[in-house]
Parts: C-alpha cells; structure tokens; sequence
C-alpha cells in the first residue's frame, strides 16, 4: 500500500485539530444539538470531512462534551486535595457554574444527564455527584457551612446564574455570574441563619 504524502498527512492532522476546536466553540455556543453544517463551516471544510474523520457529529461532539466534562472533574479533584474544607468547596462551586455559564453543552448535560448517555460521560456525571457529596459533607463537618444546607443545594446554587442574562430591564454583565456565586456563597456561610423552607 502507498503510504500517504507527508504534506496530506499534515494537511488531514490540520483540519482534524480544526475540527475539533470548531467543535468546542459550537458546542460552548450552541449546546449539544449544533448542526454538522455548523461544526464544518467554522472549520473550513467540508461536511463530508467531518464524517471521515470522526465516523458521525454525534462522536465529535461527544468527545468535546467529555473534555469539557474533565477539566469539571479536574476541578473537583483540587477541591478534594485542599486541605481547608471551605476553600475547597467554594472554588469547586465557581468552577462548575463557570463551566455552565461558559459552554451551553455542559450546562445542558448537568440539566438533563440522564437518558441516553454513552457510558464516559454518564460515569463523569457519578462522579462529579459523590464529589459534590463529599465537598459538602467536609464543609458540613469542618463548621464552615450551615448544617441545614444538603449537597442538593450546592448543585441548584450553581445554575443560579446560567441562563440569566436580563430582569425587568436590567442586563447582566459577563462577570455577573460571580457576583451571584460570590452571594450565594456568603449565604452558605451565614453565623446565624433563618431556617430554610421545605426539603
């Protein structure tokens, strides 16, 4: 068999990089349904190119999802390692809701992870679950945060600023999203807080 050209070779590795970072940016953007058409016209290439290289969208921009998915995880990982119980809890919770407000694919996967996921990305989700599990238990243990508060509470205080981007006239920055976490985390702190309604 003729082995293919160097500068083909090169040319192939190009476009699949470009590929991949066309789907990053899409993905971010558009969330998990962006077109192939989307994916390949900001790449610079063919649709046709799409699918050889990577067999179906569907794998592309699964295998986007789950890098996104694992800088999440990375994240989690340091906040377990950290010595000091807030400080690990409070940088993973600004971790996560960076991670959904900046890339729509990740935060439609938090919102909806269940169904029909391929088995990587369902096992990111698990996990991501028990290390929420375990930042809020240690935090809980260490007197840091407020006994009432369950690691339930933790996961909805990070979609608090995805998807708000007006309210009765007002816009939100693109730094808003930390303010609210900032907020939402002195609220898990408060010396003497007033019970909390419902389960």
């Amino acid at each position: 068999m003729t082995e293919e050209p160097a500068h083909e070779r090169s040319d192939s590795r190009r476009k699949r990089l470009r590929l991949i970072a066309a789907a990053r940016e899409a993905v971010a953007e558009h969330g998990l349904d962006v077109s192939a058409a989307e994916i390949a016209t900001r790449a610079e290439v063919g649709v046709g190119t799409l699918y050889r290289r990577f067999g179906s969208k569907e794998a592309l921009v699964q295998d986007v999802l789950i890098d996104g998915l694992a800088e999440v995880q990375s994240a989690a990982d340091e906040a377990l390692a950290d010595p000091d119980a807030w400080s690990g809890l409070a940088r993973f919770l600004v971790a996560l809701t960076e991670a959904q407000v900046a890339n729509r694919g990740v935060a439609e996967f938090t919102a909806a992870h269940a169904p029909g996921l391929p088995p990587a990305a369902a096992a990111y989700a698990g996990h991501l679950t028990e290390a929420i599990k375990e930042l809020t238990a240690r935090a809980q243990a260490a007197g840091a945060i407020r006994p009432d508060v369950t690691w339930r509470d933790i996961v909805m205080l990070s979609l608090a600023p995805v998807g708000a981007d007006e309210c009765l006239g007002v816009r939100a920055g693109e730094e808003q999203w930390r303010r609210t976490i900032a907020i939402a985390l002195d609220g898990l702190r408060t010396p003497s807080p007033n019970e909390l309604p419902s389960a």
